[in-house]
C-alpha cells in the first residue's frame, strides 16, 4: 500500500477512533443516565407497590379485627340472611372491589359467607347460581347435634332486595376443619394464608383471618382473589409497558398482568388443577429475570431479551409472620430518559458527517507528505548505493522532515566521500553491519566446556565418509541444541569435538549451572540420537564432557582480513584435559573443584579423585556430574576404587 494510502488510512483511523471514543462515551454516559433514571424511577415505584401492598393488608387487617370485635357477630352463634352480622359484613366487602368473599365460622359449625357476584362470569360464575342480576349471595350453614343440615343460599340485587334462593345439601364443608379457621384458633391473632385454591369457586385466593372472642367463639375470614387483585391493583403497571409480577416463598405466584390466562391453563393440567407459579413462566421474560434471581433483596438486573433490553427490580416483604411476597417489576429500557437518546441521536449524526468531512482533508495532507517522504526514501536508497549526492538538501514545510532531508544529504556525502577511500566492498560490509571493525579481545571469567566421542576414530576408519559426515552433523545438531538452549556460545568443532563456553559474549551470573545442565540435557539428547542411530543400523556416538570455570581472553582474534570470535586461555586447555580423564576413570561429565563449588547445591555430584592434569601445577578435586538437584541438597560420594 502506497505511503498516501497509509497515512490517509492513519489519520482516518484516528479520527475513526476518536469518534469511536466519542461515541462510546455518548452511548455509555447515556447507559449510565438510563440505569441512573431506571434505578431512581423502579425504586420508587418498587417502594410504592410495597407500601401500596402492606397498606392493603393493614386495611383487610383492621377491617377483619373491626368484625371479629363487633358485637353483631360475637353476641349470635346462628347467622342468617336478615341477621345485622350479615348486613355489617355486606357493608364492608362493598368498599373492596378485589375481595371475594367475607365470611364467619363459629365453634358451633355454623358458618355465614357474603359473596360478591358482579366481578364473577363464567364458570366461577356458574358454581354460584342463581339470577344473573345477582349482586350477593350469602350463603349460611348450621349443623344440630354433630350433623351439617342444608347449605342456604339467598341472592340480593345491588340495593339489597331478595331476588332469589336456592338450597344445597350437606357437601361436607366443616369450617372449623380448615386452615384459615384452625390456624387463627391456635395463634389467636391475625393469619395471612399461603394461596391456595377455594372450596366454594376452586380459584386462587388468599385468606385473612382472625379469632372472634367474645359470647360466641369463632373466626372471621376474608378471601382476596388473586385474579381480581391482579386486574384491579393500581400499582401492577410502571409507566407506559412496565409491569409488576408478585410471588410468594413457595413460588406461587400472587400477582400477573395475565394471571386469569395462566391459572386457566393451570386449573386444566392433566395431574390435578393447581394453582401457577413461577415455572410457568418459562421462555418468557420475567422467568429468565426469577431464574438468576440470587434471592437478595432489593435485587436489581438488566436483563436482555428478544432483541430488547429491561431493567428488573426484586424486593421482598413480609405479608404475615409465616407469608412473604416477593415484588418483581420490569420496564423496558427505552422507556426511560427518552429526551437524553433523542439528543444522543443527533450528536451521532453530526459526528458521522464530521468524519465524511475529514475524509478528502486527510487524502489532501496525504498527498503532500507523500511526496516529500518518497523523495526521502529515494535518496536513503541512493546512500545504500553510494551514489553521488544530489546538489541541494530535500526540504519540507514540516521542520522534522526538513531534518530528515538535510541528515540524508550530509550522510550521502560522508558515505559517498569514504567509498572514494576504502574499497566499496568493506564499506558495503561496514554499512550492513556484516563486517566487524574492531580486534582483540577483553578478559572475562567463562565456563568452558569440551566434548568428545569415545572411540571416534575407529568407527570413523569402518565407516563410509559421507554417511559419517551425515550422522556426525545430526549428532553435532542434537548437542548444539541443547548448548544454545542453556545460553552457551559454541566456539568450534574439533573433529568429533565440541567446544563451548558460557558468560560471554553477553555476562551470565549463573554460567557454571548453566554448562552442568547443559551437560546434562545434552546426554539425554545423545542417548535419544543414539536410538536413531541404532535403529538405522550405525554405530552409536558416546559423549564425555569436561568442564571448568576461569578467566579466558574473549574477542575478535585473528587478522584483518580473517577473524573469529572464540576464547583463550588455560581454561580452555583444563576443560579439554577433564574431558580426557573421562577415559581413565570410566566416567561421562567431569567438573573441577572450581566448578563444584559454585555448583554443589544445585546438581548432584559424586567426588571422583585427586588428580594433576596435563598442564596443572597443583592438584585438584575431580567430581563427576550426576544428575541436577529437586531439592536443593548437595550430592556426594566416595573416590572411585582402584
Amino acid at each position: 500500500m502506497s505511503f498516501r494510502l497509509t497515512l490517509t488510512a492513519c489519520v482516518m483511523a484516528m479520527i475513526g477512533a476518536l469518534a469511536a471514543l466519542l461515541l462510546f462515551v455518548q452511548v455509555r454516559t447515556l447507559d449510565l443516565v438510563t440505569e441512573d433514571a431506571a434505578t431512581s424511577t423502579m425504586d420508587a415505584a418498587s417502594r410504592s407497590s410495597v407500601s401500596f401492598l402492606q397498606l392493603q393488608i393493614e386495611m383487610l387487617s383492621r377491617m377483619a379485627r373491626a368484625l371479629a370485635f363487633s358485637p353483631a357477630l360475637m353476641e349470635s352463634a346462628t347467622p342468617s340472611e336478615s341477621s345485622p352480622a350479615a348486613g355489617l359484613i355486606k357493608g364492608n366487602l362493598a368498599q373492596w372491589p378485589a375481595l371475594d368473599s367475607i365470611y364467619v365460622g363459629y365453634d358451633n359449625g355454623h358458618w355465614l359467607q357474603v359473596q360478591r357476584l358482579d366481578g364473577l362470569a363464567g364458570s366461577q360464575r356458574d358454581r354460584v347460581g342463581g339470577p344473573p342480576e345477582a349482586a350477593f349471595a350469602i350463603t349460611t350453614t348450621q349443623w344440630l347435634d354433630g350433623k351439617e343440615l342444608p347449605t342456604r343460599r339467598v341472592f340480593q340485587d345491588k340495593s339489597g332486595n331478595q331476588i332469589g334462593q336456592v338450597e344445597i345439601q350437606p357437601r361436607g364443608y366443616d369450617a372449623r376443619q380448615r386452615s384459615w379457621y384452625i390456624d387463627a384458633r391456635r395463634s389467636g391473632q391475625l393469619v395471612t394464608s399461603a394461596p391456595y385454591l377455594s372450596f366454594n369457586l376452586n380459584v386462587p385466593m388468599i385468606t385473612f383471618s382472625t379469632p372472634v372472642d367474645g359470647t360466641t367463639q369463632g373466626v372471621v375470614g376474608i378471601d382476596l382473589k388473586l385474579d381480581s387483585y391482579s386486574r384491579s391493583a393500581p400499582t401492577m403497571k410502571l409507566g407506559e409497558s412496565g409491569y409488576q409480577v408478585m410471588f410468594d416463598s413457595h413460588n406461587v405466584l400472587i400477582a400477573h398482568p395475565k394471571y386469569a390466562s395462566l391459572f386457566d391453563r393451570t386449573s386444566a393440567d392433566p395431574v390435578a388443577p393447581r394453582l401457577p407459579s413461577v415455572y410457568d413462566l418459562q421462555d418468557t421474560l420475567e422467568g429468565e429475570i426469577i431464574a438468576g434471581w440470587n434471592k437478595s433483596s432489593p435485587y436489581w438486573r438488566k436483563q436482555s431479551w428478544k432483541g430488547r433490553e429491561y431493567f428488573a427490580r426484586i424486593e421482598t416483604i413480609a405479608l404475615s409472620p409465616s407469608v412473604t411476597a416477593n415484588v418483581l417489576l420490569v420496564a423496558p429500557q427505552d422507556q426511560f430518559a427518552k429526551e437524553i437518546r433523542a439528543l444522543n441521536r443527533k450528536a451521532q449524526i453530526w459526528a458521522i458527517m464530521a468524519c465524511l468531512v475529514f475524509i478528502p482533508a486527510a487524502w489532501i495532507f496525504g498527498t503532500r507528505m507523500s511526496k516529500t517522504i518518497g523523495a526521502i526514501t529515494a535518496e536513503a536508497d541512493r546512500l545504500q548505493a553510494m551514489a553521488p549526492p544530489p546538489a541541494a538538501a530535500i526540504g519540507s514545510f514540516i521542520s522534522e522532515l526538513g531534518t530528515l532531508g538535510e541528515t540524508i544529504h550530509k550522510a550521502q556525502r560522508a558515505i559517498w566521500s569514504f567509498s572514494r577511500l576504502a574499497p566499496r566492498e568493506i564499506v558495503r560490509g561496514v554499512l550492513d553491519n556484516s563486517i566487524s571493525t574492531e580486534l582483540g579481545g577483553t578478559r572475562r571469567e567463562i565456563t568452558a566446556l569440551f566434548t568428545d566421542v569415545r572411540g571416534f576414530t575407529s568407527i570413523a576408519e569402518n565407516a563410509d565418509p559421507d554417511v559419517l559426515m551425515q550422522q556426525t552433523s545430526r549428532y553435532f545438531t542434537a548437542l548444539t541444541d541443547v548448548i544454545m538452549a542453556h545460553g552457551g556460545t559454541v566456539d568450534k568443532f574439533i573433529g568429533d569435538a565440541v567446544m563451548a563456553f558460557w558468560n560471554a559474549p553477553n555476562p551470565q551470573s549463573d554460567h557454571c549451572e548453566r554448562a552442568c545442565r547443559a551437560a546434562l540435557r545434552a546426554k539425554a539428547a545423545n542417548e535419544e540420537i543414539n536410538l536413531l542411530f541404532e535403529a538405522e543400523g550405525l554405530p552409536p556416538f558416546y559423549t564425555r564432557f569436561g568442564i571448568h570455570v576461569g578467566e579466558a581472553v574473549i574477542g575478535n582474534l585473528g587478522s584483518s582480513e580473517r577473524m573469529n570470535y572464540t576464547a583463550l586461555g588455560n581454561v580452555v586447555n583444563l576443560a579439554a584435559r577433564l574431558e580426557g580423564l573421562n577415559k581413565q576413570y570410566d566416567t561421562q561429565i567431569l567438573i573441577s573443584e572450581a566448578v563444584y563449588a559454585r555448583i554443589k547445591r544445585r546438581f548432584d555430584c559424586r567426588f571422583v579423585d585427586t588428580v594433576t592434569a596435563k598442564g596443572m601445577t597443583v592438584a585438584t578435586r575431580v567430581y563427576e556430574v550426576i544428575s541436577e538437584s529437586r531439592d536443593g541438597t548437595t550430592g556426594s560420594g566416595g573416590p572411585v576404587a582402584s
